[in-house]
């Protein structure tokens, strides 16, 4: 199996599951209870949080666990929503993940807000000229994600945090695909919002982090028992928590050097599509390191991802022509890519898991796929 669909998911670190299966088998107590395993359950957790808020950058009280970052985004977008004291438009992009862009669909419905959707230039990073453009008297809030899901391409998230830390406009970035890919941190991107899944660096699944800059304003998501300081209720899951800062630590521990690595296999990747005769969707040297989308003309974008399936190489797809993981075409399409190419993309994702001798074997089964499908 080669797998290269880690935009998707990732592979849980085995560490991460040693330490979670402890929390899940020894020290499984509930970490609001009184008694000595529910002191050590929390405990954990508050360590948990601390490490977490040290390697982004913010005071742990800045840091709330929530099962995805879609979660996360929700709540972000919805407590700003709320506390937009008479001013009434977003700004944000087209090529957000459906996570923003639905979630504002419905607040607008909700609330008549106006929201103003930036498009990329064809190497699929926003202008941010054109973001600035769009933010006037009436914006109270900019949601930016730092790397697109589908392309790769790093957007202009610290300029935009530098140009509004002095305006009354929240700022949130979608980080999802910014862990163990960019240097990044709540400090330096100077935001409001940040939004995690632990599931995209080698954590669990079902488990999210929202940081909420102190004194931003953010409403309770969930009522009930008062955990996360009362702004999420409901008993936190321990061993995701555990895992997920430990998948955090070690995604920024080895940045650096799995980055030079992968970014070489994109290079190799990239050189090998080409010849060919496929074509890059997005510019190469303005993207995340472990991503390329990719077409071949009058290759469906889902024969190819089939293809390459049957023979035990997992990629993603962007094309709405499936019904299953086709959701990114309104990504290319935003970036004014023609429909042929659209819909013959697939997504190409790495991990630092990712070797060579998978590469090496990958170049080969796609060169005799490609070359059988043209024939």
């Amino acid at each position: 199996m080669i797998y290269l669909d880690n935009n998707a998911t990732t592979k849980v670190d085995r560490d991460v599951l040693e330490r979670m299966n402890f929390f899940h088998s020894e020290a499984y107590g509930n970490p609001n209870a009184v008694h000595h395993m529910g002191i050590k359950a929390e405990n954990a957790m508050e360590d948990s949080r601390k490490k977490i808020a040290e390697l982004l950058k913010s005071k742990p009280e800045e840091i709330y666990f929530t099962s995805c970052a879609t979660e996360s985004i929700n709540w972000a977008l919805r407590s700003s929503v709320l506390n937009r004291k008479g001013k009434n438009k977003v700004v944000t992009t087209g090529i957000e993940h459906k996570a923003v862009l639905d979630t504002l669909r419905d607040l607008k419905n909700l609330y008549n807000i106006e929201i103003a959707t930036v498009k990329p230039d064809s190497d699929g990073v926003v202008s941010f000229e054109k973001l600035i453009e769009e933010i006037d008297e009436d914006t109270f809030f900019v949601s930016l994600m730092a790397a697109n899901n589908i392309t790769g391409a790093i957007q202009p998230y610290e300029e935009m945090g530098n140009y509004l830390e002095n305006k009354e406009i929240l700022f949130h970035i979608d980080a999802v695909q910014a862990i163990g890919k960019l240097d990044f941190n709540v400090e330096r991107a100077r935001c409001d919002f940040a939004s995690f899944s632990g599931h995209k660096f080698h954590g669990p699944k079902g488990v999210g982090l929202l940081y909420a800059k102190k004194g931003v304003p953010i409403r309770p998501v969930v009522t009930g028992g008062g955990q996360e300081r009362g702004m999420r209720s409901g008993t936190q899951n321990v061993p995701g928590i555990v895992g997920t800062a430990l998948a955090l630590q070690k995604s920024f521990e080895s940045l650096y050097d799995d980055s030079q690595r992968v970014n070489d296999y994109k290079i190799r990747i990239i050189e090998e599509i080409e010849s060919l005769g496929g074509i890059v969707n997005g510019s190469p040297e303005k993207t995340v390191v472990n991503t390329i989308n990719a077409s071949f003309t009058g290759i469906k974008g889902e024969v190819i991802v089939n293809a390459l399936s049957e023979q035990g190489v997992y990629v993603g797809i962007s094309s709405a022509c499936s019904t299953l993981g086709g959701e990114g075409d309104y990504v290319l399409n935003a970036m004014n890519i023609s429909d042929e190419k659209i819909s013959g993309s697939f997504r190409i994702s790495m991990s630092r898991y990712t070797t060579d001798e998978e590469i090496d074997e990958f170049i080969e089964i796609l060169r005799n796929v490609v070359s059988f499908l043209n024939f």
